[in-house]
Parts: structure tokens; C-alpha cells; sequence
């Protein structure tokens, strides 16, 4: 055996006999000092600390997006990594996407996106986008990533075109 060996295997019988007198002499059983009535009262006031700690609301909602985003991967480096927003349907020559309207048919409500309705549920032309809400001021659109699983959601706002007003001018005959 090389010296580099018996080394190893010297640091490694240290470590197994500071283990095992470490395992074998730790009480078995451990008790709170004062008896069972100071474990109560530890308990106590642990759940009250744990009361006051609560998350407020938009925090907690925060921490929720931010988990139902997490990739498993803990080197991943795309665009966006950690944002709810997905800006890369639309770069590298993607067509844009408009939301011009909405439509009430009864209880259906449509949205018109590139020109086309759509209700909830519908997929997009294009972008593999999938309607999630329609409001008169913004739809919300949600697609997977076939690459990774992460879903993404992007708001996109009413914009109103001027060339649908409809312009009247009134003239005076003499």
C-alpha cells in the first residue's frame, strides 16, 4: 500500500470510532427540563412565534408563483428564468400578438386576438397559447414548454385601434 492510502484508510477508521462513540453516548430519550409541563409550555409558545411569523398575503402569493415556476433543474439559464412573463414567443420573428376586443354572446364571452375570437380554453393560432381569462381591458394567455414542462403566462392589454372610430363631420350646406 501506498503511504496516500494508509492515510485514507487511518482518517477513516478516526471518523467511524468518533461516530460510533458520538451514536452510543447521547442519552436515548430526551426530556424538556422541568418535566412534561415545560414541554406544554415550550409548545405554546412555539405555536404562537409561528402565529406571528405568517406570511403576508402578497408575499406568500409571491413565494407561490415562484415555486409553481421552479424548474428541477438548478442551472437553469433561460430567459425569464424565475419571471411569470413570456417575452420569447414574440422575438425572433414571431408574429405579434393583438388583443383588439371582446364579444358577449350570452354567457360566452370572446376574445378577438390577431383577429380571430376566441373563448376560454381556445389555443391561439399561433404561439401555442391557450385563452385562461378574458376582461375587457386584458386576456390572459398561458403556454407549456415542450422542452422543459414550465408553463408561462403573459397579459396582453386591450389596444384600441384608431381606425375603427368612426369619424363624423358635419358639413353646412348654403
Amino acid at each position: 500500500m501506498e503511504k496516500r492510502e494508509k492515510i485514507m484508510l487511518g482518517v477513516l477508521a478516526a471518523t467511524v470510532v468518533v461516530a460510533g462513540a458520538m451514536h452510543f453516548s447521547t442519552p436515548s430519550t430526551l426530556q424538556a427540563p422541568g418535566g412534561p409541563a415545560a414541554a406544554q409550555l415550550n409548545m405554546d409558545e412555539l405555536t404562537k412565534s409561528v402565529e406571528q411569523a405568517k406570511l403576508p398575503s402578497e408575499k406568500a402569493y409571491r413565494i407561490e408563483l415562484l415555486t409553481d415556476n421552479a424548474t428541477g433543474d438548478p442551472f437553469y439559464a433561460g430567459q425569464g428564468g424565475l419571471s411569470q412573463e413570456d417575452d420569447r414567443g414574440l422575438s425572433g420573428g414571431a408574429a405579434e400578438i393583438v388583443y383588439s376586443g371582446y364579444l358577449k354572446i350570452g354567457q360566452k364571452i370572446l376574445a378577438v386576438i390577431n383577429g380571430v375570437e376566441y373563448a376560454l380554453g381556445d389555443e391561439l393560432a399561433e404561439g401555442g397559447y391557450l385563452v385562461q381569462a378574458i376582461d375587457k381591458n386584458s386576456v390572459l394567455l398561458e403556454r407549456t414548454d415542450g422542452s422543459t414542462g414550465r408553463k408561462f403566462t403573459k397579459r396582453v392589454p386591450l389596444v384600441e385601434d384608431d381606425t375603427d372610430k368612426i369619424r363624423i363631420r358635419v358639413v353646412k350646406k348654403r
